[in-house]
């Protein structure tokens, strides 16, 4: 794994107005000139991905992770109308004060299970939709919500569930995790949604979730859709998951409202079973892709995430909640 930091990018700008002023008095002239300058200063978090194929040791988290998605940040205010004299246009429709938090990536304490990692849509006045990121084995939750911020954009939310530590992390201060089984993942999902509606009830948009998954996560994810298709009609199979969508779990699948599938390869192994099960769920009516990351082997990021953020708004074609940004 390589890891990554996400620093702020600053960018200034300063503005300055010159203005002048002469007049003629009887016999006598006078000229002024005075000037005046602003600055502003925006930070904008700059984009970085991480790979796991192989993980490297290493010292330092993948990146910033605020500890509290809780923010004293109060919103901003309309700027004026227009000029004197002139019809100012009409107001824009009230929508939610916006959404804040102490920064893009914050830790949201879930009940029963270790802190997951959050993706916050800063800024967002409207209900926003939700991905879901799970992991791979040996990896982290930082890592999948870096990359997959990146992959959808930042106007919405992702939820990356945390798993469990492995015993066998790189040190103390570079824990690495996995899931137990897949039930414990499904428990570990839902707290995790239970508790991102109650902190943001207005801003998590209803409906169903987009699941994404690499690995470990997309295998355990079939079947978690098997038991619930409804939550999740539409996913994201990273390099696993192909081989268990049987003909039955696809029937399945599409009688309870399955829609689309994505599958991202970056081995070429992983795209000849993904063909296949595309195949079988274009057989029983569910839309499916498969899209391939060349030379990168296991990995979700990189080549893999370019091409999976290109068909990804293929993905949510139809869902009005992910317009303007993603949706095609």
């Amino acid at each position: 794994m390589v890891d990554r930091h996400s620093p702020l990018a600053r960018r200034g700008t300063t503005y300055a107005g010159v203005c002048e002023a002469a007049r003629a008095v009887m016999a006598l002239a006078l000229a002024s000139c005075g000037s005046g300058g602003c600055d502003s200063l925006s930070r904008v978090p700059a984009e970085t991905s991480g790979s796991v194929a192989p993980p490297a040791p290493t010292t330092q988290p993948a990146t910033e992770v605020a500890t509290s998605p809780l923010s004293t940040q109060e919103a901003a205010t309309e700027g004026p109308s227009g000029a004197a004299g002139e019809p100012s246009s009409p107001p824009a429709p009230k929508g939610l004060p916006p959404l804040t938090a102490p920064g893009a990536l914050v830790e949201l304490p879930v009940e029963g299970h270790a802190p997951a990692v959050l993706a916050v849509p800063l800024g967002a006045t409207r209900p926003r939709p939700v991905v879901l990121a799970t992991h791979g084995n040996f990896d982290r939750p930082e890592w999948q919500c870096q990359v997959w911020r990146e992959i959808v954009g930042p106007e919405v939310f992702v939820l990356c569930p945390r798993g469990k530590a492995r015993g066998d992390s790189p040190a103390p201060d570079d824990t690495r995790f996995t899931y137990a089984n897949n039930q414990a993942l499904e428990k570990e999902i839902r707290a995790g949604l239970d508790a991102l509606r109650a902190l943001y009830p207005e801003h998590v948009a209803e409906g169903p979730v987009v699941y994404t998954g690499f690995s470990l996560g997309a295998i355990m994810g079939v079947a978690i859709m098997g038991r619930d298709p409804a939550q999740f009609p539409r996913m994201i199979l990273v390099e696993g998951g192909s081989e268990k969508l049987t003909a039955g779990a696809v029937s399945a699948f599409a009688k309870a409202g399955g829609q689309r599938v994505l599958f991202g390869c970056g081995q070429g192994g992983c795209v000849g079973s993904s063909n296949a099960a595309a195949r079988l769920l274009e057989k029983a009516g569910v839309a499916a892709r498969v899209v391939h990351g060349k030379g990168v082997g296991h990995s979700y990021d990189g080549a893999v995430a370019t091409e999976v953020a290109g068909a990804f708004g293929w993905l949510v074609e139809g869902d009005a909640r992910f317009a303007p940004s993603v949706a095609p």
